[in-house]
Parts: C-alpha cells; structure tokens; sequence
C-alpha cells in the first residue's frame, strides 16, 4: 500500500544470511486478497573481502547521529564506531533510541537498494575494535597531512569531534600508528566528514 504496488509491478526480495545475499526480482501477480508473486530472476552476491570502519565521535545532537547512520549505510559503509572523544559534549549513548537508530539503517538499506547491514555499536574504548592490518587514517587539519591513501583491503578512519581532536585523542590510537587525512582547505562538520571520509577511504 505505501509503494501503491500493482499486479504486474516488478520488485526486489532479499534475504540476508551470515556474509551471503540472495536477491530475487520478483513479479506481483495479485494483491487483492493476500500477495501473490512469480520469481522472475534470482541473483548471490558475496560479500567483498575490502573491510571499511569509520569511528565517530558521539555528536551531540541525536539527529546528526541518525543522519550519520543513514548516510553511511547509502554509501555501503562496513561498520560504525561512535565514541566518547575528550573534547564531546555528550559522552555516552542513548539507549532508549538505539531501536529508533536501527529502523533508520534498515531503511536507509532498503531505499538505496544495498545488499549488507553495516555493523553499529558504541564504544568508551574504539581503539580495540580497529581490526589487525588496518591503515588507520585520522580527518583531521594538521602539519605533514596526506591527501591520497594506500591501497588495502581494511581501512579505518576516525572522524574529529566539534572542538577538534586533543593530544589524548591521538594517544588513544597511537599503537596503530594512524597517519593523518586532509579533506580540504574548508573546515567540514563532522557528519560531513564522515561521508567525505569514508568515501575517499572506499575509492582511492
């Protein structure tokens, strides 16, 4: 009813199982008592060993968390940290909207047609989540910035908090041995930075 479907529309059916989605294009043939369909074609598509992270300090508005959410799970993000920064106002998630927060990615999965949910959890310690292997890059404005990364397979980046990061942001993640990402001559808002970051970490 909320698509305004009819008998002879065609649409996709998925089903998501471990690391394998199945998606079948499928052919409404009646609606007017219970739905009825004929599977016209069936494609599996694995999923790619390239693993991305973005870890985002927690903003301090549950909207900018929510368009975050939704942005990145459009654009195929693998996994979303958010995190207490030392200069975030709010420094620990809100549980009672966490529901709210996963219909918004399923959706966003959903309306963009993408095949995998993105891991989501909230982290006081996300330097333990980053996986072995991975090139780890930091948004942030600094001397000796790079604009180009390497090539991998797992690539991390973590995304600056309103107020920039402190020293002890740094140290968190100094066993990693982070190297630091200049995303322009523009200043960008961190929900900005987080769709210009992990794209950047995606396709260079």
């Amino acid at each position: 009813k909320v698509l305004r479907l009819k008998s002879g529309d065609l649409i996709h059916v998925q089903s998501t199982k471990a690391n394998t989605t199945t998606r079948h294009l499928v052919k409404i043939s009646d609606l007017s008592q219970k739905l009825t369909w004929e599977i016209i074609e069936t494609k599996t598509q694995e999923k790619k060993e390239n693993y991305t992270q973005i870890l985002v300090a927690l903003p301090n508005k549950q909207d900018k968390l929510e368009l975050m959410a939704q942005k990145l799970t459009e654009i195929s993000i693998d996994e979303i940290i958010f995190r207490p920064a030392e200069r975030s106002i709010v420094k620990q998630r809100n549980k009672n909207k966490e529901q709210r927060l996963l219909s918004i990615i399923k959706e966003a999965l959903e309306q963009s047609r993408g095949r995998f949910i993105p891991q989501i959890s909230f982290r006081e310690h996300p330097e333990d989540a980053i996986q072995q292997n991975t090139l780890v890059y930091i948004f942030d404005k600094k001397e000796n910035s790079i604009i180009n990364t390497e090539n991998s397979t797992k690539k991390a980046g973590i995304i600056w908090p309103e107020g920039w990061l402190t020293q002890k942001d740094y140290d968190r993640f100094a066993k990693h041995t982070p190297k630091i990402y200049d995303l322009g001559s523009t200043i960008l808002r961190m929900e900005t930075a987080a769709i210009v970051g992990w794209w950047l970490l995606k396709n260079k």
